[in-house]
């Protein structure tokens, strides 16, 4: 191994961290405009659109796909593309996408890209599949005649939002038996008389030691096969997607909403609630264990992954290779399970931050997590590639790398080869996680697991295990996990870069850890009982170890470490590994007297290694937060109810849940910031003109009332471009919240290099009230469809079931929703007049739309299934849009079986029946209703003509005019005459096409494009009660409908509405 120097040290940080900002005049323009502080009502569960802003409900273009703004509609411009063009179909949709003389579609994807999830579901859960293509990049491409307009990505089409007995121990003065040491009497020593409470404790005592003698080696065989998704599926698994994730690369993965984020959005940085983690037991559900990320989570599949072993130099390995996981899951290797117990090397940083803040963010003592893990032994595999002799004299190191790309380069690292190569050690590379495979963000498909030792080294997404003759030297190796002196107080100071260097500093076994859980973070016991202190609580926690040694003792005190009382340990089923090895946590109890607790001052735990080592007194701070494993302190006091005024006695934990505030640890004042420059020298900014900031070439962001230029950040932003352009330009105070539980001082430093102005105070009032108010509306919606497939902040999966060809390019989509917890079919529970939201998740993140089901609209139209009407905009060789619509040609690739994403109600307008409407919370009533439709904006009309016409009590009289290119591209054609025809006092139909059908005489219609003319024929005049709903391309919307309405009388926003 070369010799250290100091030209052999590497930067902190690989990439440069360079602030430029625009020039003075282009802040300054922004400032002089200043601009409306009005914030549109959001909805609650909303999103905010990919495609920028809100959908505007005074007109309607909800639905229709990449449509030419200069014409009505252009499904059939151009001549559609045939999958048998020969030339065509012999290229790859990657050579189409370089090449400029053809166009790669959604289709040529979706029909090059497997869907292994439908093909083999044993190696799948409920992780989304994701087309390997981004949006942009089908979009973005170049074409014979391409205008400027097209580049543009076209409008959102729905409206988005921000949405133990008291025993003491030998510390304790004892009762004396017997005269005197090394007196003995001739009578036999008489026995103590115990009492009731010290028989309990013994008796205890004697089953705890009778346990942990009946302890038997756990042989680690795997119990059956991997689970599919059955029986205790949704136990251990989220199925939905969060809303939080789908403008993220991470669209595609399911996890629960109870765990707390801490890094913000993404990359995805969570543990659960503490209480919550430890009610579910000594084996962690896999939807709660703790997630740690440094970027997007690869997407990978079982059936294309391979791990690649070699050596670095040649000749380590006789015979490298590169594994298939079929390889290696089903081949000649011995299966091992086990469990194992670790936690991120910055598990309780946060009491750490509470000191003084260091360069990471913020982890309760939450952030440990115990699984049933399933892989083979790093040995055998080492062994099958031929691994040679280490020499004696020499000493190799097994690599091991991610498949992720975070900012500063692969996440690898490494440890001593015969760590490894001893069978004891269990060093596993593991497929199987709780019974099934690995979730998404812990390392699907494949990862290491090394019993015993930090977070850090447990590598995910493996994709690289090599030997070499010394320690990696990558980024995440050297400047990550590391324990430095506590004078090393950044990563600047002058010896900072030797010290993170440095061998010693590295992270490797975990530290002894004991933490209290129960009593809760603010748990309240009432104290109003007769005689309720002198009843017994009982305080339980969590305790574990590194290396493989047994927890042997567990204590806790209640006056300040003088005296010590022992805590009873439950341990996991076979615990025993190798006659000698511990790899799982253990959970601990003691009984107390309520009084003792509301006598103490601060209850505390720790616990004791097999070497009689305790756990340290107090904190120690270092740079990185890392390690913490000080004795864990819960503080009572007594206080009055706010809401009963009964005296009950609250118990605080040294910090809060996740980013929370609270714990009877406070922050420095150091934390709260350096004070920037006065106020008064800043510009000002109104909400309009920062939201138009929010593109990745334009980034601007509001934290605490100022307004920053992060755009420049954007290229090396640790954690990732995504994390900021989620708020850019967005009138939300998450962002906020979650910066301030996130960044140190280096990144405090780089943001006030960005610093360009100040949000007005018309702004930050419309901001923060809009925050309250979306934040009650949501729960308020949630509590409403509680049991409903549709929720307005996470997405559920459906299954197609069935398609039926309506016409060449019309397709009527049948969707299966999950069954309801009792076994019943699902419900989707949509609003009359409101749409789903559908996601479908490409490389970069999700792409969503809004689309009407034309079933179920009634409830007792509910049966488990939605059909969704879906014209597909195919690809053209000459149209303006060639490679097609984005949804419509991915669903039209669909096959049986595989699933989609929905999410709902989104729009504003719903229909309540007998003329009355909530549009955007307004109430309005009409009895007479013009319908503008055109194309697939038919959906949506369809719904409130069928609610009305079904109801006979409600008098609402109808007009629809529907606008299509050609008879054959009218949607429900049959249906809306069957209604004309049998309600014609309720309902009056006319069409507008293109061409009219020369073979067709019973048809009537106005042939061309829709005016104003045809409306004043053929709708309701404008006057009171009489309201008017559009929906359809904007070529028809807002050159003919709009127009023309306004001139018969009619006003946009009063009495014309658009879906």
């Amino acid at each position: 191994m070369p010799a250290w120097t100091k030209e052999t040290l590497t930067q902190p940080w690989p990439k440069a961290h360079a602030v430029k900002l625009a020039h003075t005049e282009a802040y300054e323009a922004a400032h002089r405009v200043r601009g409306s502080d009005r914030l549109d009502r959001h909805r609650p569960g909303g999103l905010v659109e990919q495609k920028g802003g809100e959908a505007n409900r005074r007109a309607g273009t909800y639905g229709v796909e990449e449509m030419d703004e200069d014409h009505q509609f252009t499904a059939s411009g151009g001549e559609v593309r045939s999958d048998e063009d020969s030339e065509e179909r012999a290229m790859s949709w990657l050579e189409k996408l370089v090449r400029k003389d053809v166009v790669a579609s959604v289709r040529d994807v979706k029909k090059a890209s497997a869907d292994y999830k439908i093909l083999c579901p044993r190696n799948h859960a409920f992780a989304r599949y994701v087309l390997p293509v981004t949006e942009s990049d089908i979009k973005e491409q170049t074409w014979p005649n391409k205008r400027k307009n097209d580049q543009k990505n076209p409008s959102s089409s729905n409206s988005a939002s921000s949405i133990s007995s008291g025993m003491a121990s030998s510390d304790q003065d004892q009762e004396k038996s017997g005269e005197g040491d090394g007196e003995k009497t001739k009578d036999e020593p008489k026995q103590p008389e115990l009492t009731d409470e010290q028989r309990h404790f013994l008796d205890k005592l004697l089953a705890e030691m009778e346990t942990v003698a009946s302890f038997k080696n756990n042989p680690g065989h795997p119990s059956g096969e991997l689970k599919l998704l059955d029986g205790d599926a949704l136990q251990q698994l989220e199925s939905r997607l969060s809303i939080d994730d789908q403008s993220t690369p991470d669209s595609w993965i399911p996890r629960s909403s109870e765990l707390l984020r801490l890094t913000g959005k993404h990359p995805m940085n969570a543990e659960a609630d503490l209480s919550r983690l430890f009610d579910a037991g000594m084996v962690t559900p896999t939807k709660f264990h703790y997630v740690r990320s440094h970027g997007a989570v690869p997407q990978l599949t079982w059936e294309t992954h391979t791990l690649s072993v070699y050596s670095d130099p040649p000749g380590l390995i006789g015979k490298p290779k590169d594994w298939t996981m079929d390889e290696l899951a089903s081949g000649d290797f011995k299966i091992i399970e086990i469990l194992a117990t670790f936690g991120c090397d910055g598990n309780r940083r946060k009491e750490l931050n509470m000191i003084k803040k260091t360069s990471a963010f913020n982890w309760s003592a939450a952030s440990v997590s115990t699984c049933l893990w399933r892989g083979v032994l790093v040995r055998d595999i080492l062994l099958a590639c031929g691994l040679n002799d280490q020499p004696d004299e020499e000493r190799w190191y097994l690599n091991f790398e991610g498949a992720d790309e975070p900012s500063e380069g692969p996440y690898a690292t490494s440890i001593p080869l015969m760590h490894a190569m001893n069978p004891a050690n269990d060093v596993l590379l593991v497929f199987g996680m709780n019974g099934r495979v690995l979730h998404p963000d812990h390392g699907y498909p494949l990862r290491t697991i090394i019993p015993g030792q930090v977070g850090g080294r447990q590598v995910k997404w493996l994709k690289k295990l090599w030997i070499t003759k010394e320690p990696n030297r990558s980024y995440y190796h050297i400047w990550d996990n590391r324990v430095v002196p506590t004078f090393i107080d950044s990563r600047d100071h002058p010896y900072a870069t030797a010290f993170f260097h440095h061998e010693s500093t590295a992270c490797w076994e975990q530290s002894l850890q004991s933490v209290i859980v129960k009593p809760a973070h603010d748990e309240r016991i009432p104290l109003n009982r007769e005689g309720c202190l002198d009843e017994t609580y009982l305080v339980e926690g969590y305790a574990f170890n590194g290396g493989g040694d047994r927890v042997e003792r567990v204590e806790l005190s209640l006056d300040g470490g003088k005296t010590w009382k022992y805590c009873f340990r439950r341990f996991t089923d076979s615990p025993l590994r190798h006659g000698e090895k511990y790899w799982a946590w253990i959970f601990w109890s003691c009984e107390v007297k309520l009084q003792e607790i509301a006598s103490a001052y601060e209850i505390i735990v720790r616990a004791q290694d097999g070497r009689k080592n305790y756990q340290p007194e107090h904190i120690s701070w270092n740079l990185m937060g890392m390690m913490n494993n000080a004795w864990y302190r819960v503080r009572p006091r007594i206080l009055q109810d706010g809401e009963t005024a009964l005296p009950v006695l609250q118990f605080q934990h040294p910090v809060a849940p996740g980013n929370e505030d609270g714990g009877w640890m406070e922050p420095p004042k150091e934390n709260e910031g350096k004070k920037q420059d006065s106020n008064g020298d800043l510009k000002v900014f109104s909400l309009e003109e920062i939201a138009k900031h929010n593109t990745k070439d334009d980034a601007w962001l509001i934290l605490d009332k100022k307004v920053y230029d992060v755009t420049s950040v954007l290229s090396w932003h640790p954690g990732g471009a995504n994390a900021i352009l989620s708020y850019a330009g967005k009138a939300t105070v998450d962002v906020t919240n979650e910066y301030k539980g996130i960044h140190d001082n280096y990144a405090n430093n780089k943001r006030d290099e960005c610093l360009i102005g100040m949000l007005s105070d018309e702004g930050a009032k419309a901001m923060e009230e809009d925050a309250v108010r979306a934040a009650k509306e949501l729960a308020k919606i949630k509590a409403e469809r509680k049991g409903l497939a549709l929720q307005p902040d996470l997405f559920t999966q459906a299954k197609l079931v069935k398609r039926t060809e309506v016409s060449s390019d019309t397709r009527l989509y049948t969707f299966e929703l999950p069954r309801q917890d009792d076994g019943e079919p699902g419900l989707l529970g949509l609003p009359i007049g409101r749409h789903i939201q559908i996601a479908v998740h490409f490389k970069d993140q999700a792409v969503l739309r809004s689309y009407t089901p034309v079933r179920p609209v009634l409830p007792n139209e509910e049966d488990g299934t939605f059909d969704l009407l879906v014209k597909t905009y195919l690809p053209t060789n000459d149209g303006p849009f060639p490679p097609g619509g984005t949804i419509s040609n991915y669903l039209d690739c669909m096959e049986e079986g595989e699933e989609i994403d929905i999410r709902g109600p989104t729009g504003g307008i719903t229909y309540k029946g007998h003329g009355d409407f909530d549009i955007d919370g307004k109430e309005y009533h009409f009895d007479k209703i013009n319908l503008v439709a055109g194309g697939s904006g038919l959906t949506p009309h369809w719904q409130l003509v069928h609610a009305i016409l079904t109801d006979q009590s409600d008098k609402t009289v109808m007009s629809l005019i529907d606008s299509n290119k050609s008879y054959d591209d009218i949607l429900m054609r049959e249906e809306l005459k069957r209604y004309a025809e049998d309600c014609p006092d309720r309902f009056k139909l006319w069409h507008v096409v293109g061409h009219a059908p020369k073979d067709k005489d019973d048809f009537e219609c106005s042939e061309g494009r829709l005016n104003q003319e045809i409306m004043e024929e053929h709708f309701y005049p404008a006057g009171d009660n009489v309201g008017a709903f559009l929906c359809g391309p904007p070529g028809l919307i807002d050159k003919a409908a709009v127009p023309g309405l306004e001139k018969m009388g009619f006003k946009n926003g009063e009495t014309v509405f658009g879906y």
